[in-house]
């Protein structure tokens, strides 16, 4: 397992591993329209490159297969976080949390933070965040409920 830079040309593969995430766990909480937004053809999906290129952007590639991808913003927002669900409990989310946490580090975030829904909350609780609130937001046409949670580091 290789935690590496996002690199130009690896957007076909994330665009497969979030739909396969998507469609596996459809039966928690996520619906068609939500796993339509994750296909390569899907218009919002195209910008996505442009996305992981300016944001910092890492991926764990297992036998030249994505399995996992992590992306922070100069905010500190964790804008995508994902394991293939084939993939986890195996620690790849703890590797990939820990390269966006010395991102943040060495660029002096000094907090970092995500909306989380109910399934990765636990996961985020492991990394030493704490729930901020919860929220109601319109995705895809759809009201969902997530959660904000956030992570002080030490300065």
């Amino acid at each position: 397992m290789e935690i590496r830079l996002y690199k130009k040309g690896d957007i076909e593969q994330i665009a497969h591993l979030l739909g396969d995430s998507v469609s596996i766990l459809n039966a928690q909480g996520f619906s068609e329209t939500d796993l339509h937004s994750f296909t390569p053809d899907n218009i919002h999906f195209k910008n996505w490159e442009e996305t992981c290129l300016t944001n910092f952007t890492v991926v764990a590639e297992s036998n030249n297969r994505i399995v996992g991808i992590g992306q922070i913003d100069k905010t500190g927002h964790i804008n995508c976080f994902y394991c293939h669900p084939d993939y986890r409990g195996q620690g790849i989310g703890r590797q990939l949390y820990s390269a966006l946490e010395e991102y943040t580090m060495a660029k002096n975030i000094t907090t970092i933070y995500t909306e989380a829904n109910a399934l990765d909350r636990p996961f985020y609780f492991k990394m030493g965040f704490s729930t901020v609130q919860k929220q109601k937001v319109l995705l895809n046409g759809e009201i969902k409920s997530n959660f904000v949670v956030e992570k002080q580091l030490p300065i």
